[in-house]
């Protein structure tokens, strides 16, 4: 029976890949390989040895990560650009898999039956769908990403520190912001931990000199973050209707600079910044306390952390919002736990999955989802998904 039903989910996964496969293969170079082609152009001149944060091309979207990042994707770079793209597809729905795996061995562990583990991981993809189909055909690293720290945290929770440490660090080599880990773990005692972190980070910075020199290495490191800061945290970005994390809901709600017509109160800027990172700071102290102990309650910590990853991030463009799939799952499997009983639970989740995916362009055009964007409706959706997770922490056993 166990192999009949392996059969069976390999069968589903093959077909899902397959249709996947072969709609991004068909879309990919009408869309010119959206943001994969900042990963393979980057590639190119990584192999050269020439500046990967330079822009010899204005219309590509500027290269924003390590320098590590650009030698792990440069060999993609040696082959044509549809055959690099598809190469990237497959590891980043391999990616995929691994995160609802993982994601499972976390949240769920072995207790629950094998049909209401397949309703979990079904209902968790269905509510995740805009966003893991947004990574898929963009090209972009957040589902990579998400496996790195499900990886590090399944292998913490193993005692394997080292491995967790590796993977932990090289996620934050991808994008900074899983570096909201580190002072949760802290606060945890886990000094081991975090030390073995800023090791790997360290091996990451220097690793990329076996190929293109240190004094070549040394470059890329001092301007990779002054670059990131000229790219991601100029107004443009910060007011970009797209974006949808907590500092854009209040710079767009309560500066005087707003571009749209949104008015709740006349801060400066400056004055919205800190009122944001005030916002912010506020809630992950929540996040960290109290300390609860056990799986599920870790399992909750983390699914915060998440949320906020997105959240707190200053440029939170939509495939950033493809975290959601773990918190989804932890609470599906409560209300599965609770025979749907929890109705409050149940209404958050839905009100969160309409504000996060019904406003999509899918359902509602191009137009009035531009305007939900503006109005931050993806940042209330996070935020009514971070409730729901916060009641479970608060509410005891």
């Amino acid at each position: 029976m166990e192999r009949h039903r392996r059969i069976i989910v390999f069968a589903i996964i093959a077909l899902i890949f397959a249709g996947l496969f072969f709609r991004y293969a068909a879309r990919a170079p009408k869309r010119n390989y959206c943001d994969f082609r900042v990963y393979y152009k980057t590639g190119e001149r990584f192999l050269a040895r020439e500046d990967i944060y330079a822009r010899p091309d204005e219309a590509i979207t500027p290269f924003k990560y390590s320098p590590v990042f650009a030698m792990l994707v440069s060999p993609l770079a040696r082959l044509t650009p549809k055959a690099a793209s598809l190469v990237f597809f497959t590891l980043n729905f391999a990616a995929l898999i691994l995160v609802f795996i993982l994601s499972g061995k976390l949240i769920i562990g072995g207790e629950t039956s094998f049909w209401k583990k397949i309703f979990i991981y079904a209902v968790s993809a269905v509510f995740s769908i805009r966003f893991i189909l947004h990574t898929l055909d963009s090209g972009q690293v957040g589902i990579m990403i998400l496996a790195l720290i499900l990886t590090s945290l399944y292998f913490l929770r193993e005692k394997k520190d080292a491995a967790a440490a590796s993977c932990m660090g090289l996620g934050i080599m991808f994008k900074y912001m899983p570096g909201i880990f580190l002072p949760y773990f802290a606060v945890r005692g886990k000094k081991k931990f975090i030390a073995l972190i800023v090791i790997f980070i360290l091996f990451f910075c220097l690793l990329p000199a076996a190929y293109v020199g240190l004094e070549n290495e040394i470059g890329y490191i001092k301007g990779w973050l002054p670059f990131i800061s000229q790219t991601s945290f100029d107004r443009a970005s910060l007011y970009d209707y797209k974006n949808q994390s907590i500092l854009a809901l209040v710079l767009r709600y309560f500066t005087d600079s707003t571009p749209y017509n949104i008015f709740v109160s006349r801060l400066t800027f400056n004055q919205g910044v800190v009122l944001a990172l005030a916002a912010c700071f506020a809630v992950y102290i929540f996040i960290i306390y109290p300390k609860r102990t056990g799986s599920f309650k870790a399992c909750l910590d983390y699914s915060l952390l998440l949320i906020a990853m997105v959240l707190f991030n200053p440029n939170a463009w939509m495939h950033n919002f493809v975290v959601v799939i773990f918190p989804y799952m932890l609470l599906f499997h409560h209300l599965i736990k609770t025979n749907f009983k929890d109705r409050p639970a149940l209404f958050l989740i839905l009100l969160s999955f309409a504000l996060l995916t019904l406003s999509s362009e899918t359902f509602i055009g191009d137009g009035p989802e531009r305007v939900l964007e503006e109005f931050s409706v993806a940042t209330a959706g996070m935020l009514v998904l971070m409730g729901a997770v916060f009641r479970l922490k608060f509410r005891g056993n």
